[in-house]
């Protein structure tokens, strides 16, 4: 018997007290938001994007390489996208070398219709495009690669051509599933860390608290692409006051008491 999944899409909620408004809780869908999810891949990407796209203007990220791979160097067997990022590896080395310090990039693995992985990449740093073909071959790589300076402002444009769904979805197929499609300097973090909010899981679908809430407001809809030619949307979140079916089995005195310290806070 197939054991059901723990986090299920849009099966579980998140629950807890709003900041800056007393009396008040947040109820939110708890979408998995995996790029391997039909329903969360769209919205994720449009999100990477935006990341993308305010880094590169922060740190000047407006030359893009493309990268591709000599198959003959290749083995018999040999994943290409191992094989490409190892060359890659060394390639940093050879760039830092060259300019005296690490070079900040944000990288997009990508498959040929063949199923041969090569890499873009958003570069701070312009190289002569002789010196990357050279320093790549030697590396393991192949000799064809481009680079070119692209205007910052639009960056996302550039990256849509290669971040749309269907190709993230073909390259996730080609890629073991913890294999990671972007890869980026140490000196670039795309997600800040998640501050601490005082939510708290429930393993209960959002409807079931919208059913029992009087009076919900502030209520969004969530767009997923498979419902769209169906022209639906997913209940994504609503506000309300404390709803017995989100506490469960938490003592209620408790709970409010924990909630005091956001609720007196100052909206940001």
């Amino acid at each position: 018997m197939r054991k059901p999944e723990r986090f299920a899409c849009g099966k579980n909620s998140v629950v807890g007290p709003l900041k800056g408004k007393p009396g008040t809780f947040g109820y939110m869908c708890l979408f998995c938001g995996s790029y391997r999810c039909d329903r969360c891949r769209i919205p994720k990407l449009k999100k990477v994007r935006s990341a993308i796209a305010r880094i590169a203007s922060e740190m000047k990220l407006n030359k893009m390489a493309t990268l591709t791979l000599d198959r003959k160097k290749i083995k018999k067997g040999q994943r290409s996208d191992r094989y490409i990022r190892n060359c890659w590896r060394k390639m940093r080395v050879s760039l830092a070398r060259k300019f005296g310090e690490s070079v900040d990039y944000v990288g997009v693995l990508e498959f040929h219709k063949d199923g041969v992985a090569h890499l873009h990449l958003l570069l701070n740093q312009f190289i002569e495009q002789g010196w990357l073909s050279d320093a790549w071959s030697e590396v393991g790589g192949g000799v064809i690669v481009d680079i070119r300076l692209v205007d910052i402002h639009r960056v996302t444009a550039y990256l849509s051509v290669y971040l749309t769904g269907d190709k993230v979805k073909h390259t996730l197929e080609l890629l073991p599933k913890r294999a990671r499609i972007f890869t980026t300097s140490r000196s670039i973090v795309l997600w800040g860390k998640k501050k601490v909010s005082g939510w708290w899981l429930r393993r209960v679908g959002i409807e079931t608290f919208y059913d029992a809430a009087p009076n919900p407001a502030n209520v969004r809809f969530e767009p997923v692409e498979d419902l769209k030619p169906f022209g639906l949307e997913l209940l994504g979140y609503f506000e309300s006051p404390p709803l017995q079916e989100a506490l469960g089995n938490r003592d209620v005195i408790t709970v409010l008491r924990q909630a005091l310290p956001a609720w007196k806070a100052e909206t940001l």
